[in-house]
């Protein structure tokens, strides 16, 4: 999938300092470009290793379709498929770890082994009902 994306350097207890501000920003390079959003805003995570003081690689990225300029090619990119767990959350971000929590506890006890790339899609988002909100969470594996 083709995406448009932010990239940045950060920890698990910054990662408030990117919601709704990064992506408000990738939209705006949407509609200026003329591109088309063809799915959820998702965001990457490159050597997250569940602690809160491990600086890791955070990408926010949006799902486009059209001409892409080739001066902002540094801001897209192609995501190849991968090998990953999916689980879909229902509820507040903060109970998100619980849901990692069981995730790894599932591939402990089937031998599956996490290739250090996580992403979440946010499916549905709903600030003032958090208990509303969908998340897609996916665990690379090898």
């Amino acid at each position: 999938m083709a995406v448009l994306f932010s990239a940045h350097q950060t920890t698990l207890g910054e990662l408030k300092n990117y919601a709704g501000t990064t992506v408000r920003d990738l939209y705006k390079y949407v509609a200026d470009l003329d591109l088309l959003i063809c799915g959820p805003q998702y965001w990457f995570y490159y050597g997250m290793d569940g602690r809160p003081e491990t600086r890791f690689r955070l990408e926010v990225a949006l799902p486009v379709q059209g001409r892409i300029p080739t001066t902002l090619l540094p801001i897209f990119k192609q995501m190849p498929a991968f090998k990953c767990l999916c689980s879909r959350h229902e509820g507040p971000w903060e109970e998100l770890r619980k849901e990692y929590d069981r995730m790894f506890k599932y591939m402990e006890e089937n031998g599956l082994k996490p290739n250090g790339f996580h992403a979440e899609a946010f499916l549905h988002i709903d600030l003032a009902a958090p208990a509303d909100q969908i998340t897609e969470i996916q665990i690379g594996l090898f």
